[in-house]
C-alpha cells in the first residue's frame, strides 16, 4: 500500500541541489482564488548540504518568492522533503503579496475572444477576488508574483537559479532576476552570428561569438580593459525563450573549440 502523504500549514521543506547546497521553503496557506492550491514562501539563503539549521533560523530568513504548487507531487518524486514545522508563517507579509497571470482570451457573452495576453493581466491577493486590469502598470513589474500553479520541477529550478527557464510573453515585462551566485548559459542568434554567453549572477563572465569567419572568445576582464559595451549588459534585461538556455557542457564545447591564436 502506498504511503499516505500528509502536509499541514507550517511544514518546512528542504530542496537539495547538485552543487552540494540546499534551500528551504514553508507551506503557509491555501489560496481559494487559485483552486485552493498550496502557497509556499521560498527562503533566499542556501546552505552547505551537511549544515544543521534550526527552524527559527530558516523561517526568519528573507523571502525570495511566493508560489502556488502541489506539495504532494514534489514529495512523491523526491524533489523535496519535510524537515520540520513552524507556527511563524509571515501571514501579514503574505496578505500584501500580489499574484498575477495573463490569459490569451477574453470571455464575452460566453464567447472566447483571442487577445494579446500582455493586455489581459489578472492580479489578486490571496483568497480575494481576481481583478482584470488589462495592461500591467509599470510600478507592478517588479512587485507581482507569478500566480499560476507551478510544477515542482520548476520550483526547484527557480530556487536554484532565481528565475524560470520556460517561455512566456510575461518576461517581456517581468524580468528574470538571477541569484548572485547562479551561473547561467545562453545561446542567441544575432544577424550573421551566434553568441554564447556565460553569466555569473546578472553579469557575463565570458562569451563566444561564432561567425562564418571563425570564433572569437572574450572574458569579462578583457571587456573591461577595452571598455566594451558587453560589460554593461545584464542577464535580467534580456528577453529569452526556453530554447536560449544551454548547458555548461554545450558552452564549454564551443569555448574550447575557439582558435587560440592571437
Amino acid at each position: 500500500m502506498a504511503k499516505r502523504i500528509v502536509t499541514k500549514i507550517g511544514d518546512v521543506f528542504c530542496v537539495e541541489f547538485q552543487d552540494g547546497t540546499k534551500g528551504y521553503f514553508q507551506y503557509i496557506a491555501n489560496d481559494r482564488t487559485q483552486l485552493t492550491s498550496s502557497v509556499i514562501r521560498v527562503f533566499k539563503t542556501h546552505y552547505p548540504i551537511d549544515m544543521k539549521i534550526s527552524m527559527d533560523e530558516i523561517v526568519k530568513d528573507e523571502v525570495a518568492f511566493y508560489m502556488h504548487t502541489i506539495l504532494r507531487a514534489g514529495i512523491a518524486d523526491n524533489a523535496w522533503y519535510k524537515v520540520g514545522k513552524s507556527q511563524k508563517l509571515g501571514v501579514d507579509q503574505l496578505k500584501k503579496v500580489i499574484f498575477s497571470q495573463t490569459q490569451e482570451c477574453l470571455v464575452d457573452s460566453l464567447k472566447f475572444i483571442p487577445v494579446d495576453p500582455l493586455t489581459n493581466w489578472f492580479i489578486w491577493h490571496i483568497n480575494e477576488e481576481i481583478n482584470n486590469i488589462g495592461v500591467l502598470p509599470e510600478y507592478l513589474h517588479s512587485i507581482v508574483e507569478f500566480g499560476q500553479i507551478i510544477h515542482y520541477s520548476q520550483i526547484v529550478i527557480r530556487m536554484k537559479y532565481g528565475y524560470f527557464k520556460d517561455s512566456s510573453c510575461q518576461y517581456r515585462v517581468i524580468k528574470r532576476i538571477p541569484r548572485p551566485d547562479a551561473t547561467s548559459y545562453i545561446k542567441e542568434v544575432k544577424d550573421n552570428c551566434i553568441v554564447y554567453t556565460c553569466f555569473k549572477g546578472d553579469y557575463f563572465e565570458k562569451l563566444v561569438i561564432q561567425t562564418d569567419n571563425g570564433i572569437t572568445r572574450l572574458t569579462r576582464d578583457e571587456a573591461v580593459i577595452n571598455h566594451m559595451p558587453e560589460v554593461r549588459r545584464k542577464f535580467s534585461d534580456i528577453y529569452l525563450e526556453h530554447t536560449n538556455f544551454i548547458t555548461e557542457e554545450e558552452f564549454n564545447e564551443v569555448w574550447n573549440s575557439a582558435d587560440n591564436k592571437d
